[in-house]
This record gives C-alpha cells, structure tokens and sequence, in this order.
C-alpha cells in the first residue's frame, strides 16, 4: 500500500489524518459568495494530503471530503433557521444515551449555521456509525432532513456494486478554514476563536470523554435496527444470491479470507452475470480489489491476479449460469481449492514415479530419490514426504509392462479434465504377499510392524526385494 506524503506542518498533517483518510469525489467552491457556495464535485482525481492542506489554507476557495468504509468523527449539521438551533442541548442529552459524551461546536459559515462535531474514541465502520446516529435522533422525536437536521455520515442507499453502481456518503465542507467564516463556539455557542491548534486540543479531550463500552453497544444496536427486514418469500436461489450480494459487498474484515471471497465472487460472476473465460476472470479482479478491507487486510494482493484466475477456473468447472442445463449432476458442489491442488499434486508425482521407474533412473536412497521426485513433479519437498507411500523403497514396488501394454494406451488417451478424480496409475502394482502385514515366509525376520516407517526406521517398515524395483 503506498502512502501519500503528508503536509510538514503538523498541524497540516493532524488535519490530513482525520478529514483526508478518503480522497475521492471531494468537493470544492469559491468563497465569492460564501453563503451560497457554488459547490463542485472533484470525480476525476484524488485530492492528495498536501493538496488538500494548501486548499484548506487558500481564502479563496472552499473544500469539502467524504466519508470512507471507516471512520474516526461524525458531525450534525444544523442550518442557519432551523428549530433545532433551540435544541441544541436536548441534542446533546440525546448523544449521550449511546456514549457521545462530549461533541465540539463551531460555526459552519458566515450565514450562521452550526456544525456539532463528534469525535471517536476509535475507529469505527462508518455505515454503523451512520445508523446509529440516526436512529437514536429519530427515536428522541428528531427528525432528519435537508436543511433543518442532517448526520453525517448519513445512511447511504444501497448501490448494486456487481452492476458497477457505487453510491457515496453525502460531503461536508472542512472546518475553520481561512475566509470561510466558520469558527469555534463557546459553551453559550458565541464564536470565540477560528484557531485550528485549539480545535484539535478540543477534538482530542472529546475523543477520550466518551463511553467506549455504551458506543460499541450502540453501534451494533444500530446496524441490526437498519437490518431488519420482512422475512423472505422467495426462491432458495434467490437466498443464495442475496447471501453472496451480503457476504461480498461487507469485503475483507480479517487477515485469512481471500480464498472465501474470490470463490464468492467468481461464483456469483458465473452464476448470475454469465460470465466465462477471460471476463469472469477480469470480473472477479476487479469486484476483490473495490472490496471493502483489500488494502487492509488481503496478504494476496500481488498475487489477486493469479489466485482469481484459479478461482474463476474452478468456478466455470463447478458452476453454470442460472437457467442453463447443468453440466454436473450434484448440487451446491463445494469447491475445495486445497483438495483440487493436493490431488493435481498427487496424480504429478505419480506420473514423475512411472517415468524415472520405467526409464531405470530411479534413486535407490531415500532423500535421493524424494529431490529426485520433487523436481520431475514440480513439487516441494513436503508435499513429497507427505505422500511416501507413492514412492518410498519399502512401501511400494514397480512392475514394468512390455511396450504396447493396452494400459499403457489408456494412460495416454486420458481427457486432461479427468486429471481432478481419483485415478488408478497404469504399471503400479503392489503385490499382495507383501501387503497388508502378510509374512514373507522366505524372511521371517523381516515381518511387518504396525507403525514403521520404512527405511526411515529400520527394518520395521514393508519388506521389499534388494533395490525396491522388480
């Protein structure tokens, strides 16, 4: 992740660090005539921290941010006239059943409006923020709208982002700023000072005032109150997609679930986009990288390319769009990445295994023998260990068909898509009077012992003839 160099002014890169977390679709105006701001959406750049700190410094124009996917403040906006200029303490009173304990007030602008600013003791998601915000307003009888009362971060509609549809938590403009007539307000709510370093002081003391345990209460309150819904009437596939829709649009929230999220993604791109080939493989791209905690949280980012073609692979095999004649006969089919890889693993080494044996270039030693393996089968050194008993010198044998053998030409007709079932290897076969504890009456002492480990410890393993190849 790279990170924008911040302002050298500290009190420039205190500012960056709270209102420039998110630099995209900012807003912008003139203070021509600053009571009525020509307000400007900024949609084809971000706005950089240094940028926006000479902004914030210019008289001449005015700026304003939004909200991102977390969040550190809230603020309410009151407009110059509104009723709720009167009720300015009962607000407070209010604020303080879910935590917010403290809130800095200073005046937005010339025109007299009010801006009640909340800092966080921490950082929050900010759509939990914006509900409860709301819902603890609404339920003291205040009511939300343009002009009179407005939270922000406000409760954003839902965007169909597997659409390309993105919506934006509302803007608001930065506070104090040069030119703008926004200022500080005392406790009577006068304006007593248009200092940022006091600002900050203030915003740090209300940070540390609030109720961490009741504002994580109702920060969770608020989320489930917005999620409540009428109980589903609908088809399971309908459920299904709604659950993927679900899983997907929250993103990453923890280290270890890339795998869980490209599988959703690139299911959902086959099943309900019709997708295929290279654009379920563009889809699943470019749906993992918007996600919500990618930056954050993904240790795979170098790698999204290559893990989503996979999963996009696995998912066109697994999967078929909705309405279409299935292509497999089992339903709701897990996809198992980890298997699908450890069985590729195994039918390589066991193909390596025929080849060196048949050849006679197969190693008599045992650690010989595994590098030898691991190179031909292009598998590390672990997975060849784990899977011993398909070529260790004492648990298993080899016996060479002549040319021209029909297995051998079944081996060779194999469909490369069978490659992910179990198959039996043509030219192995272990022989019975060796197996399975069954004494070699011609070396008695050489009989079986549950739980050897072949060469690896001693004369306890499967007794094979001199060589390990017959």
């Amino acid at each position: 992740m790279i990170r924008e160099p911040l302002p050298r002014d500290p009190l420039g890169q205190k500012l960056c660090s709270i209102f420039g977390t998110y630099r995209w679709m900012t807003i912008e105006g003139d203070t021509d005539d600053a009571t009525v701001p020509n307000w400007r959406t900024v949609d084809n750049y971000p706005l950089r921290p240094r940028s926006l700190w000479q902004r914030w410094q210019d008289a001449a124009q005015l700026v304003g941010v939004r909200f991102g996917n977390t969040t550190t403040y809230a603020l309410l906006d009151i407009d110059a006239g509104s009723d709720y200029l009167s009720r300015l303490d009962d607000i407070k009173a209010v604020l303080e059943t879910i935590g917010i304990v403290r809130t800095v007030a200073i005046r937005s602008s010339w025109n007299g409006g009010l801006h009640l600013y909340i800092p966080l003791p921490d950082v929050y998601p900010t759509f939990d923020v914006a509900c409860s915000l709301k819902y603890c307003l609404e339920s003291q009888g205040f009511k939300l709208a343009e002009g009179q009362l407005e939270t922000f971060p406000n409760v954003k509609s839902y965007a169909h982002w597997w659409k390309g549809q993105f919506s934006e938590y509302h803007a608001h403009r930065l506070p104090l700023q040069p030119g703008s007539g926004s200022a500080m307000l005392n406790q009577d709510y006068q304006p007593i000072s248009g200092d940022l370093s006091r600002f900050f002081w203030s915003w740090q003391f209300a940070a540390r005032s609030q109720d961490v345990e009741a504002l994580g209460a109702a920060l969770k309150h608020g989320r489930d109150q917005h999620r409540k819904r009428p109980k589903l009437r609908s088809h399971p596939v309908d459920r299904w997609r709604l659950d993927l829709e679900a899983e997907i649009e929250e993103g990453w929230s923890d280290h270890g679930q890339t795998n869980g999220l490209l599988k959703s993604i690139a299911c959902y791109g086959r099943v309900f986009e019709r997708l295929a080939g290279q654009e379920l493989i563009d889809y699943t791209v470019r749906i993992a990288v918007s996600r919500p905690g990618f930056e954050q949280w993904c240790k795979h980012q170098a790698q999204i390319q290559k893990k989503a073609t996979a999963w996009a692979r696995a998912a066109e095999k697994y999967y078929w769009p909705l309405g279409d004649v299935g292509q497999r006969d089992k339903e709701c089919l897990t996809i198992n990445y980890n298997a699908v890889r450890a069985q590729e693993a195994v039918t390589r080494i066991k193909e390596a295994v025929i080849q060196l044996a048949t050849s006679g270039q197969l190693l008599n030693g045992v650690a010989e023998r595994a590098r030898q393996i691991a190179r031909v089968a292009r598998a590390s050194l672990k997975t060849i260990y784990k899977n011993s008993t398909l070529w260790h010198p004492e648990q298993w044998c080899v016996i060479a068909q002549p040319a021209g053998d029909t297995a051998d030409s079944r081996e060779a007709n194999v469909d490369p898509s069978e490659s992910l079932k179990p198959s039996r290897l043509s030219g192995i076969t272990h022989l019975p009077d060796l197996m399975k504890g069954v004494r070699d009456e011609a070396r008695p002492e050489k009989a079986f012992t549950p739980g050897g480990k072949g060469g690896c410890r001693g004369d306890g393993g499967y007794p094979q003839a001199d060589g390990g190849v017959l």
